[in-house]
């Protein structure tokens, strides 16, 4: 398993090539998640604005998990994390928990202010993970934790562990 990871000037030289390996990643799911036309449509605002970070996860030449990440708030260095995604045949591997925790690794290296995410109400084991590795509720729905984002998902706090 070896990670990749996408930032800005790499996403836009190499897009038809990573929407491509997105495209087969999500093939045969028919979750509400795996829309390639949404998926697209939020790599390329994200990727128009502020840091932002795209990782892939490979087991050999297949990509078999993802997520990104991106500052909403350059201002106060504030990141969210979206779009933490699995291929189906391996979940049930940890690869979405270890997925989520390097791309938390890798924002961290921006010394953000906050870390947040919104999980839709329902998606249990997106939560059980997200708590897993250090989010908590935040007793609010995401777009009440930053302007602009979805209503209706739980809104959810990355828990900064001592800081220097």
């Amino acid at each position: 398993m070896a990670y990749i990871t996408i930032f800005k000037d790499n996403y836009h030289k190499n897009r038809a090539k990573i929407l491509e390996n997105i495209m087969e990643l999500i093939k045969n799911d028919n979750s509400r998640i795996a829309n390639l036309e949404e998926i697209t449509n939020h790599l390329d605002f994200i990727f128009k604005g502020n840091n932002s970070i795209l990782v892939f996860l490979f087991s050999g030449d297949e990509l078999v998990s993802m997520a990104n990440a991106y500052e909403y708030n350059d201002q106060l260095h504030e990141w969210c994390v979206f779009s933490l995604f699995t291929k189906i045949g391996y979940r049930g591997q940890n690869l979405g928990t270890s997925t989520l925790k390097y791309i938390i690794e890798k924002v961290l290296e921006y010394n953000p202010s906050k870390i947040i995410s919104g999980i839709e109400r329902n998606n249990e084991d997106s939560i059980k993970l997200h708590e897993k590795i250090g989010f908590h509720y935040a007793n609010c729905d995401w777009n009440e934790l930053a302007a602009g984002f979805p209503k209706n998902h739980l809104g959810f706090e990355y828990k900064f562990k001592s800081r220097k």
